[in-house]
């Protein structure tokens, strides 16, 4: 090599070393590069040159990859079976929870996961006999985990499972549920709330029914608090696949990009579908009865009808635990309820907190004292009032308090709602017998429907408070079984059962009004639905009381508009089916004399692909036997709350459970015992998913990791034996599981990453609670743990917050925290707020500390991205995180 060449070497070696250190200088200290091409087996990483090329995956958390959710509606019975892939792409074995958000109509009707080509598929038992084996199962040290229901609105499905290090398994779960008619359209409501972006995410829903389908709507992604009126605009990302009239499918499947459109954290609230059938070939012929191998179902919803004047008596709580945001929301609902009576209606208002009181709309509003009166069950006397002089008059039933429906009526009525004020305690008892006995007073004078709308906040707290002697009251001041009453829980501080039992035993029903920012729109819905009766005392017969067994209830005492009656039973094989129906509607009498199940009848299914439907008779193709069960299971739950009898309630039960474990459903009397094949403790649970659960981020289906400490997660428990069945086809398709897309890497995709942190300060945290105060309250599932605040910990991590999905928020001492994460105040008077909150070592409080990195800026500007291309990862500590949700050491 001469000089001149070893000189211009030299040279170019400068410039190369020169470029390369103003290259390191521009690019941030926190940064690296990592280089992937098979992510399964390899990630090289360099910050150094002589650092090794291979990393190990060690922190990534489990991640679902696939998500489908499929529901079959067959005749309005709706079948939903929810299918989650989770990967877990660490070196190291760690736990995926899957987690499904479930209507409180539903019953769970199989459960299984599949791992390593084995499907392990839970059973169930009676709720005992669960617990007896779950109990077994932990003494034994054994892995599994117990399901139970409860009666909510909606109820969660949680279960946790180790996942060996780089494998997969698979989670499917079915449940089942009747849809119920409101205000004139079937609605399906779907929860997805993943909790993260899935690369193959889909819902379909495949609508079969007999009718022509004549009306079908796919609105906005809702909400999980939202009525369902409040947004009708279309989803736009939903298609509307018609077969023919009486078949329609809808598929949602979002990209990547539209799930991060919808929100950080992915999809997040209920993908609905609601539809109707036109009923005009069947209107005068009593319904739409279906005959299949031995059961029948009767649906019943005329449209044609008018409607019955009615007597609606609003039993209003102006307690003091009313007043603010409550009351505010009752006073806008009635307006808008007031305006919603027909003018052949009457209406009375009772008021009560302390006292009780009927609303004189002839003289000025005046507010209830804090007494009360005590009014003896059947005292017929009239309860005292403060008489003046009458000021005017509004109608012939002004001396009862009840007022016609006309301009001047109704602003009065309206200048009471905007005057009440809350004050003293709640006095159930007279305010429900008031209420009654003001009914009394108009069906002697004027035959009526007799409805009471009756609301409340809180328990009985003044004059009779003991619920047993409330229920045989009321039910003594009924006792000609007339008035409907239809309980309004407003907040989760009210007894619903106890609400429930009061309106099972009057011709009525309850229902929860959640308190959020549409609970004004939530009792509007409900006034629409019992708005417009159509008929009373409806009675259905079948066959003459003949041969037809195991009949769900057969009498309805008031049939709404926009509903539906649906009757279910058995009848003998070699036997033809009638029915007649008699009932009281605003003409009189009504009747229908002879009722026959529908001709050819033809229930319409897929072929296994979905692609092509074919037409097959009902008999080789559908059951009616899955209904007649759910439906007398159903019907047994109810008619035991009705009843008080020791016997007939153990009867009912009994019914209810022996079906319930025929069917493998998962009821109030009914446990599903989760086998696992792991020895890693762990448990599942059945909860309510309303505001009043605890822990849980996004309501829906995720997986993730989540150590004991962490807020929400289930405690640990060890668990029965693992019983694998047969071993079955894997479920798991040969797609590069582990495979990330080119639009994971995009700018784009990262920006559902980005948190901003906030100033924490122990001291200040802590001067929010009492002075003299040693720990804290959290609440966990249905208990609450008592947390030590006491700088006894070292500053470390104690763990990811799994709620925000990155590495740089972990849960540490609030010594030794300086920014946190304030999706909420940390604090809610004495308990812990479980958005920002998390618990170290079972015993103190934390914080879910950000440790000042970020990960949604990009070190790259934009690249076109190959098969082997570069991405970008945030240095944390000894973690660095890529975006594609893998963890490898630095």
């Amino acid at each position: 090599m001469t000089e001149t060449t070893r000189f211009s070497f030299r040279i170019s070696a400068l410039i190369i070393l020169q470029l390369w250190l103003m290259f390191a200088s521009a690019s941030p200290a926190n940064r690296v590069w990592i280089v992937r091409r098979d992510v399964q087996n390899l990630v090289e990483a360099t910050t150094e040159l002589d650092q090794p090329k291979e990393q190990k995956v060690e922190n990534a958390l489990p991640r679902i990859y696939f998500m489908e959710i499929v529901s079959d509606i067959r005749l309005r019975y709706a079948s939903t079976k929810v299918t989650s892939k989770v990967a877990n792409p660490a070196d190291k074995a760690q736990e995926a929870t899957f987690h499904v958000v479930l209507p409180d109509t539903a019953f769970i009707s199989s459960f299984l996961m599949e791992i390593d080509g084995k499907v392990y598929k839970a059973s169930v038992k009676e709720k005992e006999e669960a617990q007896t084996d779950y109990q077994n199962a932990v003494d034994a040290g054994l892995s599994a985990a117990q399901v139970t229901a409860n009666a909510r609105d909606a109820n969660q499905f949680t279960v946790s499972v180790n996942v060996e290090p780089q494998a997969k398994m698979l989670f499917n779960l079915t449940y089942e549920e009747l849809l119920t008619r409101r205000r004139g359209i079937y609605e399906q409501a779907i929860h997805v709330s993943p909790g993260s972006i899935i690369p193959q995410m889909s819902v379909r829903v495949n609508i079969f029914e007999t009718l022509p389908i004549n009306k079908i709507t796919v609105p906005q992604l809702r909400g999980n608090d939202i009525e369902q009126n409040q947004d009708l605009s279309e989803n736009e990302v939903a298609k509307i696949i018609r077969t023919n009239e009486t078949v329609v499918s809808v598929v949602y499947e979002p990209t990547e990009t539209q799930q991060i459109q919808s929100s950080k954290d992915g999809l997040q609230g209920q993908f609905v579908v609601q539809y109707d059938v036109d009923r005009s070939s069947i209107e005068r012929k009593g319904g739409e009865i279906h005959v299949v191998d031995g059961y029948f179902v009767h649906f019943f919803a005329p449209t044609t009808l008018p409607a019955l004047p009615k007597h609606v008596i609003f039993v209003l709580d102006t307690s003091g635990s009313m007043a603010g945001t409550r009351i505010e929301q009752t006073k806008q609902a009635m307006n808008s309820i007031l305006d919603q009576l027909r003018e052949d209606d009457l209406f009375s208002v009772v008021e009560f907190s302390t006292g009780v009181s009927e609303w004189d709309l002839r003289k000025p509003y005046k507010a209830l004292e804090t007494y009360y009166y005590n009014i003896p069950v059947g005292d017929t006397t009239e309860v005292p009032q403060n008489r003046t002089e009458l000021e005017e008059s509004f109608g012939l039933y002004d001396d009862i308090f009840a007022y016609p429906v006309t301009e001047r009526s109704i602003k009065r009525a309206k200048e009471f709602v905007n005057t009440m004020d809350v004050t003293s305690s709640t006095n159930i008892n007279d305010a429900l017998l008031l209420a009654l006995k003001n009914s009394q007073s108009v069906q002697s004078r004027l035959r009526l429907t007799p409805i009471i709308i009756f609301l409340t906040d809180g328990e009985p707290t003044s004059g009779v408070v003991d619920k047993t002697e409330i229920l045989a009251n009321v039910r003594k001041g009924n006792s000609d079984d007339v008035v409907s009453i239809f309980s309004l829980a407003f907040g989760t501080g009210t007894d619903y059962d106890f609400l429930t039992k009061i309106s099972s035993q009057n011709r009525g029903f309850a229902r929860k009004i959640y308190e959020a920012a549409d609970a004004t729109l939530q009792l509007k819905g409900f006034f629409e639905e019992v708005a417009s009766p159509l008929l009373n005392n409806v009675r259905f017969v079948y066959n003459k009381d003949g041969p037809v067994h195991d009949v769900t209830e057969t009498n309805v005492p008031n049939f709404f508009k926009g509903t539906e009656f649906v009757v279910a039973g058995r009848i003998d094989s070699d036997s033809k089916l009638s029915a007649s129906i008699t009932g009281t509607g605003a003409s009189g009498s009504f009747l229908f004399p002879d009722i026959r199940p529908v001709i050819d009848d033809y229930i319409l299914l897929p072929n296994p692909n979905n692609s092509v439907v074919e037409t097959v008779p009902a008999k080789k193709s559908f059951s009616l036997e899955k209904i007649w069960a759910y439906m007398t299971i159903q019907d047994m739950l109810k008619k035991r709350q009705i009843v008080d009898d020791a016997k007939a309630i153990a009867e009912f039960n009994g019914k209810a459970l022996n079906l319930s474990l025929t069917y493998g459903f998962v009821t109030p009397l009914t446990s599903l015992v989760v086998v696992k094949p792991n020895s890693t403790p762990a448990a599942t649970d059945v909860r309510p998913a309303d505001g009043g659960s605890s822990g849980f981020h996004s309501a829906g289906i995720f997986a993730a990791a989540l150590p004991d400490y962490q807020l929400g997660a289930i405690p640990p428990y060890p668990a029965p034996e693992s019983l694998p069945l047969e071993e079955s086809t894997s479920g798991f398709e040969s797609e590069d599981w582990f495979s990330t897309t080119e639009a994971e890497l995009t700018t784009e995709s990262t920006s559902f990453l980005q948190y901003n942190a906030s100033p924490f300060s122990a001291d200040e945290w802590i001067n929010n609670f009492e002075h003299n105060a040693t720990h804290v309250k959290m609440p966990t599932n249905n208990d609450t743990l008592e947390l030590l605040w006491q700088d006894e910990l070292p500053d470390t991590g104690y763990g990811s917050c799994y709620a925000y999905g990155v590495h740089n928020i972990v849960c540490k001492s609030i010594w030794k925290c300086s920014q946190f994460m304030p999706e909420s105040r940390p604090y809610a008077g004495p308990f812990l707020n479980t958005d920002s909150a998390c618990v170290i070592e079972n015993k103190y409080v934390g914080i879910c500390c950000h440790l000042g990195s970020t990960l949604s800026d990009p070190v790259f500007p934009d690249t076109t991205l190959t098969s082997e291309y570069v991405t970008d990862i945030a240095l944390i500590g000894d973690d660095v995180v890529l975006t594609s949700d893998l963890v490898v050491k630095s």
